[in-house]
């Protein structure tokens, strides 16, 4: 056995030895050049998201900051809906429509809005006091549009008190003083009703001055904040106004789908979301204090690439495969060869070794009853008695021939099963009332346990047969060392299957036995084993699963073992 063993060794070395050295090389070199391949490829798309995220954040953020200048240079009082032009030619009372009563002329704008220190929050594009002023054909949009932001009017109040970033300088040299005369800020103050004494025709006076001199509004600085309107994040320009009457805060509201617009043309997908960026392809835009970011998603286009570099690397080792396959297969084959040469000596040395202790007792037994009755020694009233010893050293022989044979069908592959349709519990009692006598002769008492109404399930009368012979010779050579010698066979329904189970009350089968206990030659770990070619249950499995069932060994209720052939029932 050493020197098999050594020669399957020294087949895999030398095998091992030839491909190693060529194949190692040209696997490393190869598939380094591969890879750094797939690297460049994986890293191009990244790269231009990158680059692209950045480009898309700088654009947006000049586009923005231009919206923010302009809209800074709009007086206070274009965020309502009349009002009087302190500049304007006409020096009595006179008020007009803002410029905003529209709407926004930027489509970027989404909606300006004026809140006054009470929170109440307004739109240019509506006249509150005066409906007959409003655009019949925007003003509904605008009402919902005013519900939905009034609920934004303190954060928006509390983003300009808190202050929570502090003004740069820029911002800081934004903050103007606009000054006017008191009476034209007093007409300000009362656009609505000095539109509604001009429409009534009476003669209307230009409002009498309450406070002397002129009158200075500061106006502060447009800051970008991010702002939740109807539950989204919204980015918003936020600016304080600081007049006599009070303080109130002044506003637009970027329209995102118009910015989705602008970012739909790029190389790749791209959003703009609050905060701050996460990712090597997102890229901050410069609107402090508000932090929003642009995503580029070049997903689908990194996933292109990480597939031309996976394909580049298939295509290198099936180049790789394909050039060592024969090599390999040859080495393989070599291996295999040795190796199952050397196994199917072993097993046919233990085949012949276990076949031959095996016949030498029944034959042994054989001898010595004819030569008793042909010479007519022993005890003439036993006649019987030898003559039934006989039979019995012959059905051991039938079994171990039978055996021997089932493996051989088993080892070429004719192992063969003719199913039909029957009942299993007719063909067990049947078989076991054959196998009774030697069982008790040897002593053994079997006890057979058939439940009424079994289905039919599909079989071979004489593979269950040999099946019980098994498992029941099986059963009565491990438990004649024990108190207990019952051989219990039952035959049941469980559930979509027929169970036919032999338990005894032998020493049972070890927890590291059992995932050996079906292969052939496979024996017990004791010193005093009965004797056996190690074939029966190998041959119950190879049958069973011929059968399309189930064999399994259990612990018997009590101690023991008890086998389970389970049939599918047809």
């Amino acid at each position: 056995m050493k020197i098999s063993v050594n020669r399957t060794a020294l087949a895999f070395v030398l095998t091992a030895v030839a491909l190693a050295v060529p194949s190692v090389a040209w696997y490393v070199v190869g598939l380094r050049e591969v890879a750094t391949e797939a690297e460049r490829l994986e890293e191009a798309p990244r790269r231009s998201a990158e680059v692209l995220a950045e480009r898309l954040a700088d654009r947006l953020g000049s586009r923005l900051e231009t919206l923010r200048e302009n809209e800074a240079r709009r007086p206070y009082y274009h965020y309502q809906h009349l009002y009087h032009d302190p500049k304007g030619a006409y020096e009595g009372a006179a008020v007009i429509p803002s410029p905003l009563a529209q709407g926004p002329a930027d489509p970027l704008v989404h909606a300006h809005f004026r809140i006054d220190a009470a929170g109440r929050l307004t739109l240019p594009t509506l006249a509150d006091e005066l409906p007959v002023m409003g655009d019949a054909a925007i003003e509904p949009g605008q009402r919902t549009l005013q519900r939905e932001m009034q609920p934004a009017a303190a954060a928006c109040l509390e983003k300009l008190r808190s202050a929570q970033l502090p003004a740069s300088a820029t911002t800081a040299d934004e903050t103007r003083t606009e000054v006017m005369d008191a009476a034209a800020y007093e007409q300000n103050l009362r656009a609505s009703r000095l539109y509604v004494a001009i429409k009534s025709g009476r003669p209307v006076e230009r409002p009498p001055a309450t406070r002397p001199g002129e009158v200075r509004v500061r106006v502060g600085p447009f800051r970008w904040h991010t702002i939740s309107i109807n539950g989204t994040d919204a980015l918003v320009a936020l600016r304080e106004v600081k007049a006599p009457d009070g303080s109130s805060a002044q506003g637009f509201v970027i329209d995102e789908s118009v910015i989705a617009d602008l970012l739909r043309g790029a190389k790749f997908p791209a959003e703009f979301l609050p905060g701050p960026p996460s990712g090597t392809t997102e890229a901050a835009v410069p609107i402090a204090p508000a932090v929003w970011h642009v995503s580029v998603f070049a997903g689908h286009a990194m996933a292109v690439a990480r597939n031309t570099g996976r394909e580049a690397r298939e295509s290198f080792m099936q180049s790789f495969v394909r050039g060592m396959r024969g090599a390999i297969i040859v080495g393989l084959c070599v291996v295999v060869l040795v190796w199952r040469t050397d196994r199917l000596a072993r097993q046919r040395a233990q085949l012949a070794a276990s076949a031959a202790h095996e016949l030498r007792t029944p034959l042994t037994g054989l001898r010595m009853y004819g030569e008793m009755l042909a010479d007519g020694l022993g005890d003439p009233a036993r006649t019987k008695d030898y003559a039934r010893r006989i039979v019995g050293e012959v059905e051991r022989l039938s079994r171990v021939v039978t055996n021997v044979l089932g493996f051989t069908r088993l080892e070429r592959g004719t192992l063969r099963v003719r199913l039909e349709p029957g009942d299993l519990g007719v063909v067990t009692r049947e078989s076991v009332a054959r196998q009774q006598p030697a069982l008790e002769a040897a002593g053994s008492r079997v006890e057979t346990v058939i439940e009424d109404d079994l289905p039919p399930v599909c079989f071979d009368r004489d593979a269950v047969a040999e099946i019980l012979q098994n498992l029941l010779d099986n059963a009565e050579k491990y438990s004649r060392a024990a108190a207990d010698r019952t051989i219990r066979v039952t035959v049941a329904r469980d559930g979509g299957e027929v169970a036919l189970a032999v338990a005894d009350h032998g020493p049972g089968v070890s927890a590291a036995m059992r995932h050996r206990l079906f292969r052939p030659f496979a024996r017990g770990d004791g010193r005093d084993l009965p004797a056996g070619l190690g074939l029966g249950l190998a041959l119950v499995q190879a049958l069973a699963r011929a059968h399309g069932a189930k064999i399994r060994c259990n612990d018997a209720p009590g101690g023991g073992a008890v086998f389970t052939v389970k049939f599918p029932i047809k």
